[in-house]
Formats: structure tokens, sequence, C-alpha cells
């Protein structure tokens, strides 16, 4: 799925009335529930998932939406209607097309003025939101992400009131039906350096927070990986996209002067997090910028001191070079597929705001006095 290209101006700034489908004034209070339906019904999903997954080239770095994870990978998607959680106005229609074949929907709606909820990966929308889509010529563009040329052509200003339980459309056409929230009332996620982002990336949150309790309560039961048998525990039960901390690995990382600003191909980045349903499982998604290591997501069994597999938050500027070794095979924690590179990644950070990183073709991590970074070693920045 296409991320959401920025909306311009300031970082924090709530669309206008007329731009967020003339929906009303947002509740002062976060915590007052917005959403009292589930979307879909409890057994048309396998799992609800929070947000963080990673799965290059699109997700680099942990996904800032939640999403209702429908499709095995032997399997075909099977169509579900989708209902409005709640009141909410349809601002934007997207129908995206792909240089590889097929295309879906994206709606944008608004409860509120200033929250705006994604649902992605639509494989139809309601005739009248059909209709509307088609009163007039939509704008489109294309560009390339990661695999894929992506040509989306978009109607915005409109203004289609959906009650609580509505049908608005159809899904998924593939995985999963993407559902994201974002929150212009809450403060924006600490990104090290919130100029590297587009207007609403800092402001998404957990679909969860905004639903009744009730109703909240039996969709954190299916909260977990991608195949609903490993419940997310840790808290908060929804997950987070920011992972960045100050002065150590942890975090997004882009090739210099490529960031969500500037571009929107961001596969050549690489994300050091960690798994969406078992945050103890650090993970490396690497895109395509390490010379000699695959595209994936990688996972290894940390340890507490020395260099060798250490946890991104116990790497620093401090001169030494890093190394990781041994990694995982089949599945991550979230159930998605893993990578094992020919042979180790060094990792180290020059300065706090600088990471190299070089896959080096030996069976296991030299001693400290035997790394040193080569000609092939990747720089990235945040």
């Amino acid at each position: 799925m296409p991320r959401t290209p920025g909306a311009g101006g300031t970082p924090g700034t709530p669309p206008n009335e007329t731009a967020s489908g003339g929906s009303p004034a947002c509740p002062a209070e976060i915590v007052t529930p917005l959403f009292s339906v589930l979307p879909l019904e409890l057994e048309q999903f396998l799992a609800f998932r929070p947000l963080g997954f990673m799965s290059p080239p699109i997700h680099v770095f942990p996904a800032k939406h939640s999403a209702f994870s429908m499709t095995r990978p032997d399997a075909k998607p099977v169509p579900r209607p989708v209902r409005s959680p709640g009141r909410m106005w349809v601002a934007e229609i997207w129908r995206a097309g792909f240089s590889s074949g097929g295309e879906n929907f994206q709606v944008f709606t608004y409860p509120c003025r200033d929250v705006r909820v994604y649902w992605g990966h639509l494989t139809t929308v309601a005739p009248r939101l059909r209709d509307e889509f088609e009163k007039a010529p939509p704008v489109c563009n294309s560009f390339f992400e990661g695999t894929a040329t992506v040509t989306t052509c978009r109607r915005s200003g409109l203004s289609i009131e959906l009650s609580a339980g509505e049908e608005f459309g159809t899904g998924p056409d593939s995985a999963g039906i993407d559902f994201g929230v974002i929150d212009f009332r809450r403060a924006p996620a600490a990104f090290v350096r919130l100029d590297h982002y587009d207007s609403y990336y800092p402001y998404y949150a957990s679909p969860l927070d905004y639903f009744t309790t009730d109703t909240r309560a039996k969709l954190e039961r299916k909260t977990g990986n991608v195949f609903g048998n490993r419940a997310r525990t840790a808290a908060p039960i929804g997950g987070t996209h920011m992972h960045d901390l100050p002065g150590t690995a942890v975090g997004n990382w882009f090739l210099p002067g490529k960031n969500f600003r500037t571009t929107t191909d961001l596969s050549g980045a690489i994300g050091l997090a960690s798994d969406f349903a078992d945050p103890t499982q650090p993970i490396i998604a690497l895109g395509t910028s390490v010379r000699g290591a695959r595209m994936g997501l990688y996972a290894f069994p940390p340890r507490e001191t020395g260099t060798i597999n250490r946890r991104f938050a116990d790497v620093r500027a401090d001169g030494r070079i890093y190394c990781y070794e041994g990694f995982s095979r089949e599945q991550s924690p979230g159930g998605m597929p893993l990578t094992r590179p020919s042979g180790v990644l060094l990792l180290s950070l020059p300065t706090e705001t600088t990471l190299r990183v070089e896959h080096v073709n030996q069976p296991a991590c030299p001693p400290d006095s035997a790394r040193a970074f080569g000609a092939d070693a990747a720089t990235f920045e945040r």
C-alpha cells in the first residue's frame, strides 16, 4: 500500500472543516470514545495487527497504522464488507493502480475535525461513494515505491456522512485491510528529526484507543501476530510506530538526503526496532542499500554484554563496531518470514545521528580488534 503523502504545511496543523468532510469539532478529551462498532465481524479476520509491523520494501520502518489480518499466505483473499466504526464523514477517496497488476481503494474519513482515519486495501467502495468519486475527474499522479510504479487518482473535498455500522466498502485485495488513525490533538511522536516526516506521520495512534470499553476489549483479544496465534501482551497493546531512542541505534535510519519529505521511495533505508507482537525480540528491517545482504527482516538472540548481538539501545557512539550473527530462521514472533545473510552484519554509530552498516562474508563475528569497515559500508542518517 502506498504511504499517504503529506498534506503540506506545518506539522500538527489539523485540517479545516471543509478539508475534513464537514465533520464536527472533536471532544477536548482524547479518552472520549469515537468508535463503538467493529469494522469487521470477529470471525472475519485472523488478528488485529498492532502498530509497528515491518516488512521491506514498503514497511522498512515500523508501520504507523494497524490492520485486520485476513488472508493466510497460501490462500486467496476473500472480500468482506467493511463497516464504519462510528459516525464519520468521507473526505477523500483514492483509487490506486500498480504496474505489477491490480488496483485498490483508499478511503479517508473523519469522525471529527482533528481525527483522520485511513482505510486501505479495499477492493470496492459502496455505490454512493463510487458515484461521488466519478462525479468529477480525479487528480492522478504516478510514483515509484520500492518494487512497483503506483498511479493514484484522488478525489478530495468530499462530504459523505456514514452512520455507525454502515457498510462503505469491501476488502481486502491482499493480506488484510489497513486501519490507521491520525489525531492532531496529541503531541507529536518524539522522532529524532521531525523534519524528516510529513505532516501526518508523527500523529498516528492506535485505533484501539478510540473504541468504547466493551468493543475495545473484543479487539484487544485478537491483537497480535498476523496469524492470530500469538497475542501481544506488552503495553501498549496497540503497539507503537515510534522507536527512535536518541543517542542509540534504535529507530529509523534514512539514506542521506532521502526522507518522507523528499521521496516516496524509502526502500533503501534501515529500521532497527523490535517485533510488533513481541517487543523483546530485536528486528533489523534491511532495505536495498547494504551490499551483499538481501532485503528483509533479520532476527537474532540478543545479548546483554559485549559487542556481539547487543540490543540496539546499547549501541552508542562509543567508537566500537558491533557485530550480529546467528540469525534466526523461518518466522518472527509476529509471523513474518525471516531472512538470513550469508555472513555477519557490522554496525556502528560514528556520531549520534549517523549509522554505518556492512555485510561481511564470514561465518561468525571476528574479534573486536579484527573488525573494520570497508568500501562497501553503507551510511545512514537521522
